[in-house]
């Protein structure tokens, strides 16, 4: 399948601006749906080997993955830069035919890879995906979050004016991860936009968002303008908990089969 894409970079001669887009449409759409912040995160966010994710959901139809990072040999001196590439998802592609973000991000890791950062208009992104039984982001958000941490954070992020952190103690892959699976259950929740991110975005960007999810491994320093609350997922993950509880009560009460106690 394709989706349409942009990036936002440097161009020789003309500083920061879009650099590449599949069409003009989807320019149009991201500069909407990030209110204008084609790249969301301050500048010194954006190390080498580092690359940052954030997901916002327009209410115009469509899932926008960032991904943000260094690029090399970008303008007329041959210096980098911070590129941030966006990529177009339908919603009811998103949603209605389970396509992982993460198959969404791995065509855009290839494409960067394989074609370098291009200037004007491009092709498409491909994006190679079998039959789905199960959306692989919903199944991973429920390995990691219980049912009744999974209703606080929608019932937080229902109320108008939201800015929530959800504190998940690992590395940047599983926190994508886990970003990819918190932006899939609010679609389906019918939250009209939002945004879901790996990092802290500057603070005009969190201004100009209604609803903003930070998923991040630490709290970092935060806006005092803004009311922010926390959630906290056990780092064990849910399987690991419920093992936990299981070997408890089974030390306390004794084994379900037999009534032998566990020494």
């Amino acid at each position: 399948m394709e989706l349409h894409h942009i990036v936002y970079s440097v161009v020789p001669y003309r500083g920061y601006t879009v650099r590449a887009w599949s069409s003009e449409e989807a320019v149009v759409e991201v500069e909407q749906a990030l209110k204008g912040w084609f790249s969301p995160f301050e500048q010194a966010l954006v190390r080498p080997g580092v690359e940052l994710r954030a997901v916002v959901k327009s209410p115009r139809g469509f899932l926008h993955l960032v991904r943000v990072f260094l690029g090399e040999k970008l303008d007329e001196m041959k210096r980098g830069g911070v590129v941030s590439h966006i990529a177009l998802i339908p919603l009811d592609l998103a949603i209605e035919g389970k396509l992982p973000l993460s198959y969404v991000e791995k065509a855009m890791v290839d494409y960067t890879t394989s074609k370098s950062i291009g200037v004007g208009k491009v092709e498409p992104l491909r994006v190679e995906v079998g039959s789905l039984s199960k959306d692989e982001d919903l199944e991973y958000l429920k390995t990691v979050v219980d049912v009744e941490t999974a209703g606080r954070i929608l019932s937080e992020l229902s109320k108008p004016h939201t800015k929530l952190v959800v504190i998940f103690k690992r590395d940047r892959w599983a926190r994508s991860k886990l970003a990819y699976g918190l932006a899939k259950m609010l679609a389906v929740h019918g939250l009209g936009e939002y945004m879901v991110s790996t990092e802290k975005p500057n603070d005009a960007v969190l201004i100009e968002f209604e609803k903003v999810a930070l998923v991040l491994d630490r709290i970092v320093p935060l806006s005092r303008s803004l009311s922010w609350s926390v959630v906290k997922i056990d780092e064990r993950g849910v399987e690991g908990v419920v093992a936990d509880i299981k070997k408890t009560l089974e030390r306390i009460y004794g084994a379900a089969s037999g009534g032998e106690t566990v020494s």
